[in-house]
């Protein structure tokens, strides 16, 4: 009977955590879990994040920026995981229908890309490319910016239009990466 009684607050506090969690499923899902951590705003915006210090990364960094992470911490996190957290596409995937838009906002304080690539990859950074072993890179990363490789200032965004006239253009799912930041990804259903 203790053993029972010892294993009720365990029980609860789990089943508080699966109702919590449980309850922000979207019918639609296929079942893949993802490791986003931001919530996203019905499926409709990604947001880059970063924690960039402004003092350790200098101008890569915007002034003023609330970041904690130092370039040093950056660097020593990327050599033993090949990946930075604090660095990612929030909000989830995309799942919008073709016609309507859906939004890119940089709430990091680098400058991150929003491309669309066949393939994920390595970026336009060879460094940081080596580092997190992407080291086939992406084409669609170093052939210079157009409609589907933006390159988002820190604090600003963009955008995205789908179908006929938009910048993605037909049905299907896509592969969105920083090209900065080859470990930033996400995926654009339009259906």
């Amino acid at each position: 009977m203790s053993q029972l009684i010892r294993s009720v607050p365990i029980l609860c506090a789990a089943s508080s955590i699966v109702l919590a969690f449980g309850c922000a499923t979207d019918p639609a899902d296929d079942g893949n879990e993802g490791t986003t951590i931001q919530p996203s705003q019905g499926h409709t915006e990604i947001h880059t994040e970063d924690d960039c210090d402004p003092a350790s990364f200098g101008a890569l960094c915007r002034a003023g920026f609330n970041g904690g992470t130092t370039r040093e911490e950056f660097s020593a996190e990327l050599a033993a995981t090949k990946t930075v957290r604090a660095w990612e596409y929030g909000g989830g995937d995309i799942r919008v229908n073709s016609g309507q838009t859906f939004r890119v906002d940089n709430r990091g304080g680098e400058v991150h890309t929003f491309s669309v690539v066949a393939n994920f990859g390595g970026g336009r950074v060879p460094g940081l490319n080596t580092a997190s072993g992407n080291t086939v890179v992406a084409p669609e990363c170093v052939a210079g910016p157009n409609a589907a490789n933006v390159d988002i200032a820190s604090a600003a965004g963009i955008t995205v239009t789908t179908g006929a006239g938009g910048v993605i253009k037909g049905k299907g799912t896509f592969k969105v990466q920083c090209c900065i930041h080859p470990w930033m990804r996400s995926t654009v259903t339009i259906r």
